[in-house]
Protein backbone atom coordinates (compact mmCIF):
# COMPACT_ATOMS: atom_id res chain seq x y z
CA UNK A 1 0.00 0.00 0.00
CA UNK A 2 1.32 3.57 -1.14
CA UNK A 3 1.03 6.52 1.29
CA UNK A 4 1.08 10.04 0.23
CA UNK A 5 4.13 11.13 1.84
CA UNK A 6 4.43 15.19 1.97
CA UNK A 7 8.19 16.76 3.03
CA UNK A 8 9.74 19.58 3.53
CA UNK A 9 13.31 19.81 3.78
CA UNK A 10 15.53 23.06 3.51
CA UNK A 11 18.41 22.80 1.20
CA UNK A 12 21.40 25.41 0.30
CA UNK A 13 18.93 27.62 -1.82
CA UNK A 14 15.56 25.97 -2.13
CA UNK A 15 13.03 24.36 -0.17
CA UNK A 16 12.23 20.97 -2.11
CA UNK A 17 8.34 19.55 -1.83
CA UNK A 18 8.08 15.64 -2.72
CA UNK A 19 4.82 13.74 -3.09
CA UNK A 20 4.40 10.17 -3.56
CA UNK A 21 2.04 9.08 -5.16
CA UNK A 22 0.07 6.43 -5.68
CA UNK A 23 -0.90 6.42 -10.06
CA UNK A 24 -0.45 2.76 -10.38
CA UNK A 25 3.48 2.79 -9.57
CA UNK A 26 5.75 4.72 -7.57
CA UNK A 27 6.01 8.46 -9.09
CA UNK A 28 7.83 11.19 -7.42
CA UNK A 29 7.60 14.98 -8.78
CA UNK A 30 9.28 17.22 -7.00
CA UNK A 31 8.76 21.07 -7.05
CA UNK A 32 11.38 23.42 -5.81
CA UNK A 33 10.36 26.71 -4.15
CA UNK A 34 13.62 29.45 -3.82
CA UNK A 35 14.19 30.12 -0.13
CA UNK A 36 13.71 34.00 -1.02
CA UNK A 37 9.89 33.24 -1.21
CA UNK A 38 9.79 31.63 2.26
CA UNK A 39 7.39 33.63 4.39
CA UNK A 40 10.08 34.06 7.12
CA UNK A 41 13.01 34.36 5.04
CA UNK A 42 16.30 36.61 5.30
CA UNK A 43 15.19 38.72 2.13
CA UNK A 44 11.98 39.37 3.54
CA UNK A 45 13.35 40.40 6.95
CA UNK A 46 15.91 42.73 4.96
CA UNK A 47 12.93 44.41 3.15
CA UNK A 48 10.85 45.00 6.33
CA UNK A 49 14.32 46.47 7.35
CA UNK A 50 14.40 48.52 4.37
CA UNK A 51 11.18 50.28 4.60
CA UNK A 52 10.81 51.12 8.11
CA UNK A 53 14.12 52.33 8.02
CA UNK A 54 14.17 54.49 4.86
CA UNK A 55 11.78 57.21 5.64
CA UNK A 56 14.51 58.23 8.26
CA UNK A 57 16.87 59.29 5.40
CA UNK A 58 19.17 61.89 4.95
CA UNK A 59 20.31 61.59 8.58
CA UNK A 60 22.12 65.07 7.73
CA UNK A 61 19.19 66.99 8.61
CA UNK A 62 19.23 66.03 12.60
CA UNK A 63 20.50 68.79 14.43
CA UNK A 64 20.10 67.39 17.98
CA UNK A 65 18.03 70.21 19.40
CA UNK A 66 14.40 69.72 19.52
CA UNK A 67 11.39 72.09 17.40
CA UNK A 68 8.54 71.17 19.26
CA UNK A 69 6.67 74.14 17.61
CA UNK A 70 7.05 72.34 13.95
CA UNK A 71 4.73 69.74 14.96
CA UNK A 72 1.43 69.46 13.52
CA UNK A 73 -0.46 68.18 15.81
CA UNK A 74 -4.09 67.49 14.89
CA UNK A 75 -4.36 64.96 11.92
CA UNK A 76 -5.49 67.14 9.01
CA UNK A 77 -6.09 70.16 10.66
CA UNK A 78 -4.75 72.61 7.87
CA UNK A 79 -5.73 69.82 4.84
CA UNK A 80 -5.69 71.63 1.26
CA UNK A 81 -6.27 69.96 -2.02
CA UNK A 82 -2.75 70.57 -2.81
CA UNK A 83 -0.96 68.44 -5.45
CA UNK A 84 1.74 68.37 -2.98
CA UNK A 85 -0.15 67.16 0.34
CA UNK A 86 -1.92 64.76 -1.74
CA UNK A 87 0.91 63.04 -3.45
CA UNK A 88 2.71 63.05 0.56
CA UNK A 89 -0.74 61.48 1.63
CA UNK A 90 -0.91 58.74 -1.15
CA UNK A 91 3.05 58.69 -0.84
CA UNK A 92 1.88 57.06 3.08
CA UNK A 93 -0.38 55.17 2.55
CA UNK A 94 1.05 53.44 -0.33
CA UNK A 95 4.29 53.08 1.97
CA UNK A 96 2.54 51.68 4.80
CA UNK A 97 0.45 49.45 2.94
CA UNK A 98 3.63 47.48 1.57
CA UNK A 99 5.22 47.50 4.73
CA UNK A 100 1.60 46.24 6.51
CA UNK A 101 1.36 43.54 3.63
CA UNK A 102 4.36 42.10 4.20
CA UNK A 103 4.50 42.47 7.77
CA UNK A 104 1.35 40.62 7.69
CA UNK A 105 2.82 37.95 5.05
CA UNK A 106 5.81 37.43 7.44
CA UNK A 107 3.81 36.73 10.84
CA UNK A 108 3.42 33.38 8.51
CA UNK A 109 -0.11 31.04 7.77
CA UNK A 110 -1.40 31.24 11.27
CA UNK A 111 -2.13 34.89 10.96
CA UNK A 112 -5.56 34.99 9.60
CA UNK A 113 -7.00 36.80 12.53
CA UNK A 114 -8.24 40.40 13.45
CA UNK A 115 -5.19 40.03 16.14
CA UNK A 116 -2.86 39.82 13.93
CA UNK A 117 -3.93 42.77 11.22
CA UNK A 118 -4.25 44.96 14.83
CA UNK A 119 -0.54 43.24 15.86
CA UNK A 120 0.68 44.55 12.31
CA UNK A 121 -1.21 48.18 13.03
CA UNK A 122 0.32 48.47 16.43
CA UNK A 123 4.22 47.79 14.99
CA UNK A 124 4.07 50.36 12.31
CA UNK A 125 2.56 52.66 14.73
CA UNK A 126 5.39 52.49 16.37
CA UNK A 127 7.58 52.67 13.87
CA UNK A 128 5.42 55.71 11.80
CA UNK A 129 5.52 57.80 15.59
CA UNK A 130 9.13 56.78 15.77
CA UNK A 131 9.61 58.67 12.21
CA UNK A 132 7.92 61.28 13.37
CA UNK A 133 9.52 61.72 16.66
CA UNK A 134 12.95 61.84 15.05
CA UNK A 135 12.02 64.47 12.43
CA UNK A 136 11.37 66.83 15.69
CA UNK A 137 14.98 66.36 15.90
CA UNK A 138 15.52 67.50 11.80
CA UNK A 139 15.60 71.04 10.41
CA UNK A 140 13.67 71.16 6.64
CA UNK A 141 11.34 68.19 8.11
CA UNK A 142 8.04 68.48 9.59
CA UNK A 143 6.32 66.27 12.10
CA UNK A 144 2.67 65.81 11.45
CA UNK A 145 0.20 63.45 13.03
CA UNK A 146 -1.33 63.42 9.52
CA UNK A 147 1.46 61.36 8.66
CA UNK A 148 0.77 59.18 11.14
CA UNK A 149 -2.57 58.80 10.17
CA UNK A 150 -1.87 57.88 6.69
CA UNK A 151 0.82 55.36 7.79
CA UNK A 152 -1.31 53.48 10.23
CA UNK A 153 -4.69 53.63 7.42
CA UNK A 154 -1.82 51.88 4.63
CA UNK A 155 -0.56 49.71 7.19
CA UNK A 156 -4.21 48.73 7.90
CA UNK A 157 -5.09 48.24 4.53
CA UNK A 158 -1.98 45.84 3.73
CA UNK A 159 -2.39 43.78 6.33
CA UNK A 160 -5.84 43.42 5.09
CA UNK A 161 -5.42 42.39 1.78
CA UNK A 162 -2.54 39.95 2.78
CA UNK A 163 -5.50 38.70 5.26
CA UNK A 164 -7.30 38.18 2.41
CA UNK A 165 -4.84 36.79 -0.41
CA UNK A 166 -2.75 35.25 1.63
CA UNK A 167 -1.95 31.61 -0.18
CA UNK A 168 -1.87 28.65 2.04
CA UNK A 169 0.31 25.98 0.92
CA UNK A 170 -1.98 23.54 -0.58
CA UNK A 171 -1.24 19.69 -0.30
CA UNK A 172 -2.46 18.63 -3.33
CA UNK A 173 -0.27 16.40 -5.31
CA UNK A 174 1.79 18.15 -8.50
CA UNK A 175 0.64 16.64 -11.82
Amino acid sequence: MHEIICCLSQLTSSVTLCDYLRVGHDSCRVATIPAALKPRSRLLLSCLAVLFLTPFFPLNNFVGHPHWEAIHWIPFQDFVPDKNILMDIIGNIGWFMITGYLLHYWMGEDSSSFRSIATVVIITAGVSLSIEFFQVFCHNRTPSMTDVSCNIIGACLGAFFSKQYHSTPSLEPIL
